[in-house]
């Protein structure tokens, strides 16, 4: 519950400010377009977390490969659609989307290569003696 009611939130000011405070139909789908464009750049960004710990640890056991394939996958079908559509809304979330789908793949690519031993906990390895 904590999680869901920000984002009702979020929404349901949204919906009030854009259906009372906003005339036109352009300026609503603007203002919209807007909040859907922020927060698909938020959603495609989310994957950063796990490449932030791959790149620390430089292990891929934290992202995995095929998260990271579709995501990219879908942004970039998303992106051609947008454009097909002349829609910017869908196209620049979609276009960021693709070119963070890629850097993801990079780095797993860079960190999949590097077989470095596994890290032991030493007290682990005590209490089995």
């Amino acid at each position: 519950m904590l999680m869901v009611s920000p984002i009702l939130i979020i929404f349901g000011t949204a919906v009030f400010f854009s259906s009372f405070s906003i005339h036109t139909h352009h300026m609503r789908k603007v203002f919209i377009g807007s909040i859907g464009l922020v927060t698909s750049v938020l959603m495609y960004g989310s994957p950063f977390v796990a490449v932030k710990q791959v790149i620390r640890t430089k292990s891929v056991e934290f992202m995995p490969f095929y998260l990271s394939l579709f995501s990219f996958l879908t942004s970039l079908l998303w992106m051609l659609y947008g454009i097909l559509g002349r829609d910017p809304f869908l196209t620049a979330p979609s276009a960021i989307g693709s070119v963070m789908g890629i850097l993801q793949l990079v780095v797993y690519h860079i960190y999949s290569k590097c077989k470095e031993a596994p890290k032991t906990n030493p007290d682990i390895e005590q209490a089995d003696v």
